[in-house]
């Protein structure tokens, strides 16, 4: 996805979030580097690109590897202390719209959003996701192709979230009656926002799965794995039978490639347009 004018100032509201509990001084000489940054950066490159750098130079003025930690971890845990009541309700359902269900519920795990939305109520956003239809529906094709693939790619967004996406595979799993042959289960290999990590993945029991693996797409520093738009990830794309990607950073990233379905909610008026759909509106979209 292209770069449009309204991401330049939402990078800069990123940045105060993300330094907020720094004193004044250090957060005026981040902020005025960052403005510095966005100025003298091509605004040919996308989204993508252009935050990898903005976290970069974050990381290098503070000193400071993963200034979300904490607030992963804690997401982690509100997620999975929710978990045991989502699987208990998932089994008083009816067998054919299980699927349906936990693909929503998946999409509601997306709220957990630190980029966009700096507030979110998981429980209320569950319930609201629920109680209406993606404003864009492929639920049908994804449905068709989780019963005839023997290989998942599935591109994680954010900690917490993933807990609802271990849900949504599991359902995949049952529905089949019975495991994919690989699943490959993608997320950051270094830290950029409140993005999952391989550490997330273990918290919340992503290696329960079976077959599945981890692959690593990196946040712009060496050694953190390939971005989302070099060839080796558009490999990945074309190896797997059924490849899903969740959430607005990896729909900026991976929305040129095809065979692939989209699964997020709109947070952002600028992706909402991109889409065609309005803000808060939920997506299941085939490319």
């Amino acid at each position: 996805m292209k770069l449009f004018l309204d991401c330049i100032p939402c990078f800069q509201k990123q940045v105060l979030f993300t330094v907020k509990d720094l004193d004044d001084k250090l957060k005026s000489k981040i902020l005025r580097k960052v403005m510095i940054l966005l100025c003298d950066t091509s605004w040919e490159l996308t989204p993508d690109e252009i935050a990898n750098k903005v976290y970069n130079l974050i990381r290098e003025e503070t000193g400071i590897a993963d200034p979300y930690k904490q607030i992963k971890k804690q997401s982690n845990k509100m997620a999975m202390e929710l978990y045991p009541k989502l699987k208990t309700e998932m089994k008083s359902i009816r067998k054919k719209d299980r699927l349906y269900i936990a693909a929503n519920l998946a999409i509601a795990g997306n709220i957990i959003d630190y980029g966009p939305a700096f507030e979110f109520d998981l429980e209320k956003t569950i319930k609201e996701v629920l109680n209406k239809k993606p404003a864009i529906n492929d639920f049908d094709i994804l449905s068709e192709k989780v019963m005839s693939a023997e290989s998942l790619l599935y591109f994680a967004d954010n900690a917490g979230e993933i807990a609802l996406d271990k849900m949504f595979i599991q359902e995949m799993i049952t529905i089949r009656g019975k495991p994919f042959n690989h699943i490959s289960f993608v997320v950051k290999g270094g830290p950029i926002i409140n993005d999952a990590m391989i550490e997330d993945a273990y918290e919340v029991g992503i290696d329960e799965l079976p077959n599945v693996v981890f692959y690593k797409i990196g946040n712009g520093q060496e050694g953190t794995g390939p971005n989302r738009w070099d060839g080796v990830v558009k490999e990945w794309i074309k190896e797997h039978d059924l490849v899903i990607s969740k959430g607005q950073g990896n729909f900026e990233g991976l929305s040129e490639n095809s065979n692939i379905f989209f699964m997020l909610i709109a947070k952002c008026p600028v992706i909402a347009k991109e889409i065609g759909v309005n803000v808060k509106d939920t997506v299941i979209k085939y490319n």
